[in-house]
């Protein structure tokens, strides 16, 4: 099958999902509105726990804190124990006691918002607790960098400390970039990013997400350049939710979570149908995804 007639076959497919979706919109609050609003406008809306007051919240707290621990315990053991310096996360074995907190990134809230923006049913792909090392480096997901998962995406961050300019506050770019009269979409280095477009990037076109711990950033990290800041004044812990549409144009994009809903002690009654088809997307795949389109 060619590659045209493949990407037609995907978009009829979604083009379908959305019109089944606009006949059962679902109904948000103004404040939730307002960040689908924020999302459309801006790629980018930042608020606190405190004021999303999700149910689930201290739960979720008290395991990452928990976590943290666990991790600042790890590296002080030694580098052995660390797989990369430059990607320092929790692993399945930190996690797979601590359901709170992947249950929190199913809160049916958060999904119905990111559902909203999408315009598509949600997939919930899990979610990485990173801990950054203030040493100034610029690497892996601290370089400018689009996700390829689909065209379209959201991450929910939460700061678990008081995050400032030093701090690796997370950044991301007003707009798209363009080499010559084309998209660039490649990671790269500020200074290389600079070179390629040939401009200097304006603090102005820059957003730069400081802000207290408990702050919570949504994003959409396939339109919009983005990067968590190299940290230079203290380290950082931050939780990543990710969210794509359902099921997402690039599956094989989507890498495993490292703690799935299989991995985790959860009640039947917990979860709602939605949320577990959020979290079980992979199980359903239909057909279509099997299309390997290029980004």
């Amino acid at each position: 099958m060619s590659t045209d007639l493949a990407r037609r076959n995907v978009e009829s497919y979604y083009d379908n999902l959305r019109a089944e979706r606009l006949a059962a919109p679902a109904t948000l609050s103004a404040a939730d509105k307002k960040i689908v609003t924020a999302l459309r406008e801006a790629g980018v809306y930042q608020t606190r726990l405190e004021d999303l007051n999700l149910s689930g919240t201290e739960q979720m707290l008290s395991q990452a804190h928990e976590v943290r621990a666990d991790i600042e315990t790890r590296l002080a053991a030694g580098s052995a124990l660390v797989d990369d310096p430059f990607l320092i996360q929790a692993n399945k074995s930190e996690l797979a006691d601590r359901a709170e907190i992947f249950l929190f990134g199913l809160n049916e809230r958060l999904l119905e918002i990111v559902e909203n923006y999408l315009g598509l049913p949600v997939a919930f792909g899990g979610f990485n607790f990173f801990y950054t090392l203030a040493d100034g480096c610029e690497r892996g997901a601290r370089v400018w960098h689009l996700d390829g998962e689909d065209e379209s995406i959201v991450k929910v961050a939460v700061y678990l400390n008081d995050v400032d300019v030093d701090g690796g506050p997370f950044e991301m770019i007003r707009h798209r970039l363009y080499k010559g009269s084309q998209p660039y979409t490649r990671p790269a280095r500020h200074e290389k990013l600079e070179r390629v477009i040939g401009r200097n990037i304006g603090a102005d076109e820059i957003v730069t997400c400081t802000g207290p711990k408990g702050s919570v950033i949504f994003c959409d990290t396939a339109r919009y350049y983005h990067r968590g800041k190299p940290a230079t004044g203290q380290n950082r812990t931050a939780i990543f939710f990710n969210y794509y549409p359902r099921p997402p144009r690039r599956p094989y994009f989507c890498g495993k979570p490292v703690v799935a809903l299989e991995d985790l002690e959860v009640a039947p009654n917990r979860l709602s149908d939605y949320q577990r088809q959020s979290a079980q997307w992979r199980e359903s795949l239909p057909p279509i995804a099997k299309y390997v389109l290029p980004k």
